[in-house]
Formats: structure tokens, C-alpha cells, sequence
């Protein structure tokens, strides 16, 4: 099974259009049988997105476990949010592939990780529940616009390719959503 994935991910990391991998390439690159596919994953697709998101994981690990708390919480969120779309940015050839399936069919994991710096910012003032709809909306909402960038462009003039505008959509999502809405604590 790990072979599977250690050749998806080879494939992956050499591909400018991670649509265009067949599971005949995944195969050959693996040295197995292209049954071995769906036996131990159901579909290639499904193989792409656990290649994807090991791929994922691997550099986000980084993001989340590098964690300063000399640092303001909310300073620290920034910084978080920030990494993470860079992430997308880097790897947005995988983005038609992942987001629809991190949105519609994996568990909801991405946001405990932004969950305990939400917390402490707001200590007392919002409910546990209250703090994990906040993480969810801050995760879903960036995985969504990136998803539709486009579109997105097209509808804010917003184009998150460009970190200045990246900047400037995370500004506008923290103003939206915390009281202070600066990272300038």
C-alpha cells in the first residue's frame, strides 16, 4: 500500500497536471499490478488524495508545530493563516484534486490545529463551540476561495496569487471576525 503511495507521490511531485496521471503510470512507477489500486484504495482517485495529502501534511507539519507562544495569540493565527495559504500557493496544482475533498468527504482536522491559538485568544468570552465554528469558518472559507479563485477573482477583484492581495484578504478576514482585527495587539 505505502508503495502505491510513495509512486503517487513521485508522479505528483513531476506533474504540471496532476489530472493526467493514469493508474497504468501509478502502476509501472510502483511495480505492481494495476488491480492493487482499487483493492487497496477503491480508486485512483482516491490514492491521488491520500498521496496529496501526505504531501500536504508533510509541509503544513511545520506550520502548525513551530507554534510561539511568546508571540500574541492573534498575531500567532496570522502567521498560521498565512503559511497555509502560502501552502495552497505552492502546491495549487493539487488544489482541484484536494479541496473538493478536504470540504465534502475527509473528517474536519484541519481547523484543531488553529483551534487552541482561537481559544486562548478569546479565554472566557466564546464557548467551545463558538471557538471551533470560528476555526471552521477560517479554514473552510480559505479552502473554498482557493478552490474558486477565479471566480473569486472575478467577483472581489481579489486575486490570491499575489500576496499583497492574500494580505489583504486575511486583513479583511480578521477584521471581520476579531474584535481588534489587526495582528498589532
Amino acid at each position: 500500500m505505502q508503495v502505491l503511495v510513495q509512486a503517487a507521490i513521485q508522479l505528483l511531485n513531476e506533474s504540471e497536471t496532476p489530472e493526467e496521471i493514469t493508474s497504468r503510470k501509478i502502476a509501472s512507477k510502483a511495480g505492481v499490478n494495476v488491480a492493487m489500486i482499487n483493492y487497496c484504495f477503491q480508486s485512483k482517485d482516491e490514492l491521488l488524495k491520500t498521496a496529496i495529502d501526505q504531501i500536504m501534511q508533510d509541509s503544513a507539519g511545520d506550520i502548525f508545530a513551530a507554534s510561539n507562544t511568546n508571540i500574541p495569540p492573534l498575531n500567532r493565527l496570522w502567521n498560521m493563516l498565512w503559511e497555509i495559504c502560502e501552502l495552497v500557493v505552492k502546491f495549487r496544482r493539487f488544489t482541484k484534486i484536494y479541496i473538493p475533498y478536504l470540504l465534502l468527504q475527509s473528517e474536519i482536522e484541519i481547523p484543531n490545529h488553529i483551534l487552541p491559538t482561537i481559544r486562548e485568544y478569546y479565554g472566557n468570552k466564546k464557548s467551545e463551540a463558538e471557538c471551533r465554528i470560528i476555526a471552521y469558518q477560517l479554514i473552510s472559507f480559505l479552502q473554498l476561495i482557493f478552490y474558486r479563485s477565479d471566480s473569486f477573482y472575478r467577483y472581489t477583484g481579489i486575486h490570491l496569487e499575489n500576496p499583497s492581495e492574500r494580505k489583504v484578504l486575511l486583513e479583511t478576514e480578521f477584521k471581520l471576525l476579531f474584535k481588534e482585527g489587526n495582528t498589532d495587539e
